[in-house]
């Protein structure tokens, strides 16, 4: 079935934003169909997931109608970090969360077309926001990431990849260290509590080694998204390493402690933004885990 502008199917596609299980298909389906303006009538949605599933779809689309009216939610705080990535997808400019630069952009006499997709141009942004240079070769690029205590971290972007439907992904992996089989069942395991990226297993040099690996769209990859994840690949990877290089303690697993690691943490920055915000005596976390997890620890 074939989807358009003037199709009363849209109708029906939009309500199915309205639902989690429905809400990929059907944003996939409205990106096919270049639904434009019923996307950009989803932004006055008052149903969240509904506002958040048009703005990630204009971002796909790169589409310069948007811009005005995402820098509405902008200025009044909807889904900041979502709409700074769109913006940024759409017209190739980095101004993220400020309103005002992108307001002031807006007014100004520039092209305003859509950022073709340049691999090294974004790499560059990319190196940029995290400080460090890349090293390229052909659609591979890899960087190295300064960590606290004098620690490095290498970590390698791949363009020109695809997903099972074909489209352009660009893969971010990092090398943990040598992969213990002992341990196989249990890092399968955690990458169902992993917010972002998964563990995997690779032959480096004929060696089986423990990596971890993170995805995204190379048609909404921009230099802020890549600068993120690349990020966190590397601290996550890091965490491992640092624990299977320790010395001998009763600590048996080190994906394990490095997870808990990471947990800690991100809780102290969730806390820290909290008190920033003035809001922690006003706000109740709670933090549960999953019943799988390690056998061992």
């Amino acid at each position: 079935m074939s989807y358009s502008e003037e199709s009363g199917d849209l109708a029906e596609l939009v309500q199915k934003l309205h639902e989690p299980w429905s809400r990929r298909a059907a944003r996939q389906k409205l990106v096919a169909a270049r639904a434009v303006g019923t996307l950009l009538d989803c932004l006055d949605s008052t149903n969240e997931s509904v506002v958040w599933a048009a703005i990630q779809s204009l971002g796909e689309l790169r589409a310069t109608e948007a811009v005005g009216p995402l820098v509405d939610l902008l200025e009044r705080k909807v889904l900041i970090l979502d709409v700074a990535e769109a913006l940024s997808t759409i017209t190739g400019e980095e101004f993220g969360a400020d309103a005002e630069s992108w307001r002031k952009w807006i007014g100004a006499p520039v092209d305003k077309s859509p950022a073709p997709a340049d691999h090294h141009e974004c790499m560059r942004r990319t190196g940029e926001l995290l400080g460090a240079e890349p090293s390229s070769k052909d659609t591979s690029y890899r960087f190295t990431l300064s960590l606290p205590n004098d620690r490095t971290q290498k970590v390698a972007v791949y363009f020109g990849r695809a997903d099972s439907d074909g489209g352009e992904l660009v893969v971010i992996y990092s090398e943990c260290g040598p992969a213990s089989p002992k341990h196989y069942e249990a890092v399968l395991r955690k990458n169902m509590t992993i917010p972002a990226g998964a563990f995997a297993i690779r032959d480096v040099d004929d060696v089986a080694t423990l990596v971890i690996v993170d995805t995204v769209l190379a048609a909404s990859a921009t230099a802020r998204t890549l600068a993120k994840k690349i990020e966190n690949i590397a601290a996550r990877a890091d965490l491992v390493e640092k624990y299977e290089k320790r010395p001998v303690t009763n600590q048996k697993n080190p994906k394990y402690a490095a997870m808990v690691e990471t947990v800690d943490e991100a809780v102290g920055k969730l806390t820290d933004t909290l008190d920033s915000l003035g809001i922690a005596e006003d706000t109740l976390i709670i933090l549960s885990g999953p019943e799988i997890g390690y056998q061992d620890h």
